[in-house]
């Protein structure tokens, strides 16, 4: 489904964000999109579904689709969708092409040089499952990848990392160039949104994560289980859509009362402000967690993972904690640590929400993001 438009005024910069699904678009893009139309772009989005487009295109921006999947792996489908994007770009003939996500980043890089577009950017929100998973059939895929970044970025103005580990590990496959790479502080959060509150629970920890093995819920089932055997006044609420794991998965710790499931939300901020801490036990490759940058603008402290990602969130100690992946019975040390010093709740999340202001406001990192691009001329 194409709208075959685009706003021509020589004297307005068009600028076309190349996105993976239109979920992501009202969940991640919405600030960029209002700080570009501000600065007087012209911003047409382009994704892999049109689910929701009334409220994509109420963003004040033009939308078009190229049904596709941006999982999907077979060689033919991957042409196929790289024909269409440049295909479109093309006719387009935008100022500025950005790209967001692995498929937009490779195949939507490739296409807009091909299509001619001299100023193309892009951001890479975590490796992703291709960088952790093993085996041969992901080791192919993987340098399938690679070879697909390296081509796409070849002539990519600039690349945002949202983490210092990803950068590290892109410059040294040399997927990029280092003198290419920009590092914000993940997608931001509107602070103002998010304001801070007191922590007035001192037993109550919250899981919020799409039911995904690699985001650790497992580890926070069975920290909970120990956790509860020592501190049975200790809440575990978890809060997430169902994905590869289901309710079933987990339904044992329900059952025993270890975790308390409260299904599905677009507006996690009531569940922030009833918890006494958030926790994020991933062993994903992250990006940089909306979920922790939320949490800490509400005030609440975190425990999470010294993974790729997680690790760039938390001041050990000062704001939160890290904890080793895929250990259950360290976060459950952690926490009982919390439950048996409750003053620290107040402290770490005070303090998380001075780091939030500082890091993670979305204003600021936008405005980062736009004189970059303004820049390169």
């Amino acid at each position: 489904m194409l709208v075959n438009y685009m706003p021509n005024d020589k004297s307005t910069k068009n600028i076309l964000l190349i996105c993976g699904r239109t979920v992501t678009v009202l969940n991640f893009r919405r600030g960029l999109i209002s700080a570009l139309r501000q600065d007087g772009y012209n911003v047409s989005v382009l994704c892999l579904n049109d689910e929701r487009r009334d409220e994509v295109e109420s963003l004040g921006v033009t939308f078009y689709c190229l049904q596709g999947d941006n999982r999907n792996t077979n060689p033919f489908t991957v042409l196929s969708l790289l024909r269409k994007y440049t295909k479109l770009i093309k006719s387009l003939s935008p100022d500025i092409v950005f790209t967001f996500q692995a498929t937009p980043n490779m195949l939507g890089g490739i296409a807009a040089r091909r299509a001619g577009v001299k100023n193309v950017y892009a951001m890479v929100e975590g490796a992703g499952d291709v960088f952790v998973n093993t085996g041969l059939k992901w080791k192919l895929i993987r340098t399938a990848v690679c070879m697909l970044y390296r081509n796409a970025f070849r002539r990519t103005k600039n690349v945002f990392f949202l983490n210092r580990d990803d950068e590290a590990m892109f410059t040294a496959k040399k997927l990029v160039k280092p003198a290419q790479c920009k590092r914000v502080c993940g997608i931001g959060v509107v602070v103002n949104d998010y304001p801070a509150q007191p922590v007035t629970d001192t037993h109550t920890f919250l899981m919020i994560a799409r039911m995904v093995a690699t985001k650790g819920i497992f580890e926070y089932c069975r920290a909970a289980r120990i956790v509860r055997k020592a501190h049975p006044e200790a809440r575990f609420r978890y809060l997430g859509e169902e994905f590869t794991v289901k309710q079933t998965d987990i339904q044992e710790f329900i059952d025993a009362g270890e975790i308390e499931y409260l299904g599905y939300t677009r507006d996690v901020r009531p569940y922030l402000y009833e918890s006494s801490c958030i926790v994020l036990p991933s062993y994903y490759r992250e990006g940089l967690p909306m979920t922790i940058m939320e949490a800490q603008s509400c005030g609440r402290p975190v425990i999470t993972t010294d993974n790729v990602g997680c690790r760039d969130t938390v001041e050990n100690g000062i704001n939160g904690y890290l904890v080793p992946v895929r250990d259950a019975e360290a976060l459950a040390e952690r926490c009982i640590y919390l439950l048996e010093h409750p003053d620290l709740f107040t402290t770490l999340g005070a303090n998380a929400a001075r780091f939030a202001r500082k890091h993670f406001d979305a204003d600021k990192i936008n405005r980062t993001i736009l004189d970059v691009i303004k820049s390169e001329k």
